[in-house]
C-alpha cells in the first residue's frame, strides 16, 4: 500500500512556461513558483502577459506539442509503475500535461483546469484545491497508504 507521488515539471517534463517564453521570447513568462510563491498573483501575471501579446491555449500547445519529456523519465515511470502506485501532482492544468501524460505511459495526473473562451484566450484557471500537493498527500495518507513524494 505504497504510493509514489511526484511533481511533473521540471521532474518529468521540461517546464512548460518557461519553453513558451523562449519560444515568443516574453522573458516575463519564465517566471515560475520559485520566483513569486503566491500561485494567484503569478497565474493573474501570465495571464494579463499572454492577453496584451495575443496569445491563447492554441500558441501554448503548439509549443507543448515540440516538447518532450526529460531524459529518462519516460523509463523511470515505467520502473516506478512495476513497484508501486504513481501518481502525478503538479501545478499545471490538464490542457498542458495530458498530452506528456500520453509520452509517459499514461500515469495518474492531479492537476489544475483552465477556462479558456471561444476564441481559445485563457480567461481563468481553477484550482483543484488550495495547497493540492500538500492536501493530496495528506488525504492518500489517511487512506493509510504510505506516501513516498519527491
Amino acid at each position: 500500500m505504497e504510493l509514489v507521488c511526484l511533481d511533473l515539471e521540471g521532474v518529468l517534463i521540461p517546464e512548460i512556461w518557461i519553453a513558451f517564453a523562449e519560444k515568443t521570447g516574453i522573458e516575463e513568462l519564465k517566471a515560475t513558483t520559485r520566483d513569486i510563491p503566491d500561485y494567484d498573483v503569478l497565474m493573474q501575471q501570465r495571464l494579463r502577459i499572454l492577453d496584451e501579446h495575443g496569445y491563447g491555449l492554441k500558441e501554448i500547445q503548439e509549443v507543448i506539442d515540440t516538447l518532450d519529456p526529460l531524459p529518462g523519465a519516460k523509463e523511470f515511470v515505467e520502473w516506478l509503475n512495476q513497484r508501486f502506485q504513481l501518481i502525478i501532482l503538479s501545478d499545471t492544468f490538464y490542457e498542458f500535461g495530458m498530452p506528456f501524460m500520453a509520452k509517459l505511459g499514461f500515469p495518474t495526473l492531479f492537476c489544475h483546469k483552465l477556462e479558456v473562451n471561444e476564441e481559445g484566450k485563457i480567461t481563468d484557471y481553477l484550482l483543484r484545491q488550495k495547497d493540492p500537493k500538500r492536501q493530496s498527500v495528506r488525504a492518500f495518507q489517511l487512506l493509510n497508504y504510505r506516501v513516498i513524494a519527491a
